[in-house]
């Protein structure tokens, strides 16, 4: 069970908040028994991702609510696969796993659960002489790392959310978007980004040139971002979806934190015609 605290990003309000700016609408669906559901109107469609987040296991009361609730597509968090079929929905997309790694403990804590292929990756990036530093995100202060994320978009086949959605959320949400840099002599050479959102950090963008890969330089970084936001009572870091099939190699990146990989729920519709 995930608390009001632990709400993934898409169901987090200060998400809702950021996409509203973008001039998108936005509603929060109440139903029992789960957080207030966080929705996107879009040509009369209602679409909630995440969600909903059931305090406990849904039964009929719930059941009955959400097929009253005017939702039309659910990418589900997991676990209510029976609720939605119930409620008169149909699964359309198979679901996937999505990496939760919980940072609670000491830096000892977390460097005990990583696995032994990773924990030696992290040791490699420490003995180099990179220095890793936390800065707020400002578009034009870190306009080289969004060019440098479209490039990777490009070359590798993959969409992120729009780089004005990042300005939108840190306009809602004013120092909830944070940047972790490698530099060596003075020159960025990996950096990740993360947003920040009750008491969880989601994984947003990453970048790294040959020579923060050849120093292990996401290692060091994310091990230093874990220590950073466990000390401002951040409990997890959502790292995102996990696909090996097509990006194997980040997969077990994401794997190797001793993350747990977890699986969502797909994505469900409920239409007339279904």
């Amino acid at each position: 069970m995930q608390t009001a605290r632990q709400l993934p990003l898409q169901q987090h309000p200060s998400f809702a908040a950021a996409v509203r700016q973008l001039g998108a609408k936005t509603r929060a669906i109440d139903l029992p028994g789960s957080e207030p559901v966080q929705t996107i109107i879009r040509f009369g469609l209602r679409f909630a991702s995440r969600g909903p987040i059931w305090h406990n296991t849904p039964g009929k009361p719930e059941t009955d609510a959400l097929r009253r609730s005017g939702l039309h597509l659910i990418n589900s968090n997991g676990g209510d696969e029976t609720t939605f079929k119930t409620a008169g929905y149909r699964q359309i997309i198979a679901p996937r796993h999505v990496a939760e790694w919980s940072i609670l403990g000491t830096p000892d804590d977390r460097m005990k659960r990583l696995k032994g292929k990773w924990r030696n990756g992290l040791r490699r990036g420490l003995k180099h002489p990179q220095t890793i530093q936390k800065e707020t995100f400002r578009p034009r202060r870190h306009r080289w790392l969004l060019d440098a994320d479209l490039k990777q978009q490009k070359s590798k086949g993959f969409r992120n959310l729009p780089q004005t959605f990042l300005t939108a959320f840190d306009a809602e949400n004013p120092g909830n978007t944070c940047v972790y840099t490698a530099y060596e002599k003075g020159e960025p050479i990996a950096a990740m980004l993360f947003l920040l959102h009750g008491k969880v950090a989601t994984y947003h963008l990453g970048w790294t040139g040959p020579l923060g890969r050849a120093r292990a330089s996401h290692h060091a970084i994310l091990m230093h971002a874990a220590d950073v936001l466990s000390r401002q009572s951040i409990e997890r870091i959502d790292l995102g979806t996990i696909d090996f099939e097509n990006a194997k190699g980040l997969a077990h990146f994401k794997r190797g934190t001793g993350a747990t990989l977890r699986p969502l729920g797909g994505t469900w519709a409920r239409v007339p015609w279904l």
